[in-house]
């Protein structure tokens, strides 16, 4: 994913069903600071860590964890940040609780 740092201008980016990615890509998004969609569904090996590198993506309004097995309350409250957030999808992230939701 370091590849794709220099397109600071992508607003979407469709990563679904990449079951490779893991939290050191998504770390190496942080440059795409104009991303306003990002689907990650089935991303499986994507975790808190992982989350809290796409807090620094504060234009994000559409956010598709569905399927991402490792996604837990910590997670979600670092995702607290991105305000303009209006779209997030958690299908089948079981391991979410009404607590992660709060946040």
């Amino acid at each position: 994913l370091k590849a794709l740092a220099p397109l600071t201008a992508l607003t979407s980016l469709d990563l679904g069903q990449c079951s490779y990615i893991i939290d050191a890509g998504l770390r190496a998004l942080a440059p795409l600071t104009a991303l306003i969609s990002l689907n990650l569904e089935g991303c499986k090996r994507v975790t808190t860590d992982g989350l809290i590198a796409l807090a620094l993506l504060t234009a994000l309004t559409s956010l598709d964890l569905g399927r991402c097995l490792e996604t837990v309350d910590a997670g979600l409250r670092a995702l607290a940040v991105l305000t303009a957030l209006t779209s997030l999808n958690l299908l089948g992230c079981s391991r979410v609780t009404d607590e992660g939701l709060k946040a």
